[in-house]
């Protein structure tokens, strides 16, 4: 216990000391369940919060459902539904709702576990939709005698017109809470790329994830 406490706030310690340079600080908070619906397919649903200005304003709070379905070892196919309350600048809420379909592949060498999420989404926006293409990169380690599971992650968000819009660089710690139940606390940087007034945005989660 006294690990996951002393791993908890060197991540928050970090997280502050980079927080207080520049840009935006940001929480992000999130429940999950996941139930198996057939031998080879699962079933996801998450609430999310997000907070910015320095953590002091609600900006986002978004509900998803998506469904996985393992193709074969190395591969998997979701499909997924996200329906996302915005507060802009003037604090109105503009509603947004994300389809999007993910292709995942993964290997596993030794005590390291290796996944690439390919995702293809659309939102809408008022009237429009807008369509993006993300691929992520992970990589997570099993400690030998010990669970907590440290991981690392980048990711980047490319648009209709071929640009990378996006960056996001990810460092994270798993534990398993209780028998069904994982918590994740993580620290992420997203940075913004060919935007007038680019703010970097350094972001505190925390994710709790049970499976049923």
């Amino acid at each position: 216990m006294r690990k996951i406490q002393t791993s908890i706030l060197l991540v928050v310690l970090f997280v502050t000391l980079s927080a207080a340079q520049e840009n935006d600080f940001q929480i992000w908070s999130s429940v999950s369940a996941k139930d198996r619906v057939t031998y080879k397919t699962d079933l996801y649903i998450k609430h999310s919060l997000r907070f910015r200005e320095n953590a002091s304003l609600l900006s986002h709070s978004f509900s998803e459902i998506k469904l996985k379905y393992k193709y074969n070892k190395r591969i998997s196919i979701g499909l997924g539904f996200r329906d996302i309350d915005e507060w802009n600048k003037k604090l109105e809420i503009v509603n947004k709702s994300r389809y999007f379909t993910d292709v995942y592949y993964k290997k596993k060498k030794k005590r390291f576990y290796l996944v690439v999420r390919n995702r293809i989404q659309s939102q809408k926006n008022d009237v429009n939709f807008s369509t993006n293409f993300r691929q992520k990169f992970s990589c997570r380690y099993n400690i030998r005698k010990n669970k907590i599971e440290p991981s690392i992650a980048f990711e980047y968000f490319l648009n209709e017109y071929y640009h990378i819009r996006k960056l996001r660089y990810t460092i994270s710690l798993s534990y398993p809470i209780f028998k069904n139940t994982d918590m994740d606390v993580s620290y992420r940087i997203q940075n913004p790329l060919y935007v007038k007034n680019p703010e970097k945005i350094y972001i505190f989660e925390v994710k709790l994830a049970y499976s049923l």
